[in-house]
């Protein structure tokens, strides 16, 4: 920890430098207005945590708001939508008394979305029209060509990741100090890539390991302020939940390509007919007892790797510090399995009386009814809002507070010299990620 005398000289040449260059982007900025005084009134404490307060209702009105103005103006709301729970969800978490700030805005990811979307048509367009030009019998050729097309998309995603990272750290501030991310795009890809296609050779039995280095490396690369962050997770502890659940997945999904291939064997040979002219023959029978199986055991595998989330999140957050400042997070498992289990009995038991609504209005009007069209897109609404609630209300306002409630900061002195690097944001958001399928409901 450098001396305070040495760390004021810093911050009055830091200042001087913003007046003189007359910029007003992201820059250096003191904690208080007075160099010399400290930041908090008395010596502030060693260790501490910090402090959640979120209403539900009020979050639970906006969301079902920004759904409406979100289908009434054609997705266009979204971005306004999304950056009104952000800034809700950040100033609800308070360290120290001050509580964070989202300062991205609507208009930002809007133009971000934009930009994005015209780099992104002429990608689109050339798979479209190379897709039309393999036969629909060349199953290898097009297989092949799918596979090219999903590296590109790849590709597009781990630059969406990286862009959407650093946008969200420059845009949180506290105490006038902002986030950021180096300037590492080619790396951050090769790296990720890297480790997708160990786990893909794998089978994903690496998953853990590689979860734990990609997240030390994304840790690595992430500052607030002039310190930067670091990560010393592992994958010891998280086998025991991964391992059973990728067994599950693997037997499971392997009953389903056992009970689909019939099909698959008919429809090309139904294709083959069309050329030929020779009759396919009948469509195989359906055999549910396969189909049953394979959703039982992928459905328990898919409840296996919610498990291994949590526990993964508990881990690695507790193994992350920023600069000599440690976080320490203990957290036990089956203390938030809850948030899971709940939020899953929600969306069940809400699909289920939304299709039995939808069946009692067809059946009150009549099928004929020409008012039966209103009901896809009441469906559509309610769907969006039943996702928006889940996962922002219910989901992240639950892991807002347990994290509020375990979480403790070692070695809280860090804070007292944090400065702004002086590293201007970026003035778009992370309209790559908008653009190739986030709806942007929620945070």
């Amino acid at each position: 920890m450098p001396p305070r005398r040495f760390t004021a000289a810093l911050r009055d040449r830091i200042i001087l430098r913003q007046i003189h260059s007359g910029g007003n982007k992201l820059t250096s900025l003191p904690l208080t207005h007075d160099p010399d005084r400290p930041a908090t009134d008395g010596p502030p404490p060693s260790d501490g945590g910090i402090t959640v307060s979120l209403a539900r209702g009020p979050l639970i009105g906006l969301l079902l708001l920004n759904t409406l103005l979100t289908v009434l103006t054609l997705g266009i709301y979204r971005f306004w939508a999304r950056t009104r729970v952000r800034q809700v969800l950040w100033g609800s978490v308070s360290l120290r008394g001050d509580a964070f700030a989202y300062t991205g805005t609507g208009k930002e990811l809007f133009i971000g979305f934009l930009v994005a979307l015209v780099a992104l048509l002429p990608f689109g367009l050339i798979v479209s029209v190379l897709n039309a030009m393999i036969p629909p019998t060349a199953f290898g050729q097009r297989f092949a060509f799918q596979m090219v097309v999903a590296l590109g998309a790849g590709l597009l995603g781990l630059m969406a990741m990286y862009f959407a990272r650093r946008y969200l750290l420059t845009r949180t501030r506290w105490r006038g100090i902002h986030g950021g991310q180096d300037r590492v795009l080619w790396q951050f890809m090769v790296k990720h890539l890297n480790a997708f296609l160990l786990v893909l050779v794998s089978c994903g039995l690496l998953q853990p390991k590689l979860d734990a280095r990609m997240y030390n490396y994304r840790t690595g690369i992430s500052w607030f302020g002039t310190e930067r962050f670091s990560a010393t997770a592992t994958s010891a502890g998280l086998w025991s939940v991964y391992l059973p659940s990728w067994l599950l997945f693997v037997v499971g999904y392997g009953a389903m390509i056992v009970g689909f291939m019939p099909f698959m064997t008919w429809s090309a040979a139904a294709q083959e007919a069309q050329v030929t002219g020779v009759h396919p023959g009948p469509m195989p029978a359906f055999e549910p007892t396969v189909w049953i199986v394979a959703t039982i055991l992928i459905t328990l595998g898919t409840a296996g790797f919610f498990l291994y989330a949590v526990r993964r999140s508990i881990a690695f957050l507790g193994a992350t510090q920023l600069g000599d400042m440690l976080f320490d997070l203990p957290l036990r498992t089956r203390q938030v399995l809850y948030i899971p289990l709940v939020g899953t009995l929600i969306y069940v038991v809400t699909l289920v009386l939304m299709v039995a609504a939808g069946a009692l209005f067809i059946w009150a009007l009549g099928p004929k009814s020409s008012a039966i069209f209103l009901l896809p897109l009441v469906l559509m609404v309610v769907f969006l809002s039943l996702n928006s609630l889940i996962s922002v209300a219910w989901t992240q306002v639950e892991v807002l507070r347990q994290i509020g409630l375990h979480l403790q900061l070692r070695n809280m002195g860090v804070l007292d010299d944090l400065l702004n690097r002086g590293q201007p944001a970026p003035t778009r958001g992370e309209g790559l990620a908008d653009a190739i399928g986030d709806i942007g409901i929620g945070a």
